[in-house]
């Protein structure tokens, strides 16, 4: 055969033949990285403003199938006591008996129980979501990224957010209706990493 067209063949099968190896490379079941994770809200005050806050503790698990994506598992808990909304204040009105009672009830749980795929890359997921001691079907929207290399640890890592809206009055929160929104949007960011 020519040299060169046998340089050629070569050249093209090396090609065809990375997206196999790359996939072979690329993990198939992920995990919360939860570090990397955080959680955001955003409340209606005083009518016409908004305030943005987060939760700084929590744990929890995801646990991603990228060959049988609706076996998907999610296992989140969120410490109430952690709320920042952005002032002393204000974090001591929103843990107050009459909105989270953070005292009485330190965490609010998702537990996923189906997840029903929009597209390859996001998914509805529906869940139990307790909180203040009630538990009620919770549906978030879950996006993941493209799987990159995270640039501190050169690991394979994929980013994701889960969005959904609570309406606090279904958990019996109804004071402050002036004062405090009904529907608190909550997002939830971070990215996973490689299941041991």
């Amino acid at each position: 055969m020519n040299p060169a067209i046998m340089n050629t063949t070569l050249a093209a099968s090396l090609l065809l033949s990375l997206p196999t190896i790359s996939q072979a490379a690329t993990p198939q079941k992920w995990q919360l990285d939860l570090p990397k994770t955080q959680v955001d809200f955003q409340v209606a005050y005083f009518g016409n403003g908004m305030v943005e806050g987060q939760f700084h503790d929590m744990n929890g698990s995801i646990r991603y199938d990228a060959k049988n994506p609706t076996s998907t598992t999610i296992n989140f808990t969120v410490k109430t006591d952690s709320i920042d909304a952005g002032g002393t204040l204000r974090n001591a009105f929103l843990r107050r008996k009459e909105l989270l009672n953070t005292a009485q009830y330190p965490t609010m749980t998702f537990v996923s129980k189906k997840v029903s795929m929009i597209n390859a890359k996001e998914a509805n997921v529906t869940g139990n979501f307790t909180v203040l001691g009630q538990t009620k079907p919770l549906t978030v929207k879950v996006k993941l990224n493209n799987v990159q290399n995270d640039p501190a640890t050169r690991q394979p890592v994929i980013k994701f957010k889960a969005t959904g809206t609570i309406n606090r009055y279904d958990y019996g929160v109804t004071a402050f209706p002036n004062l405090v929104g009904n529907d608190i949007p909550l997002e939830i960011s971070g990215q996973l990493v490689a299941a041991n």
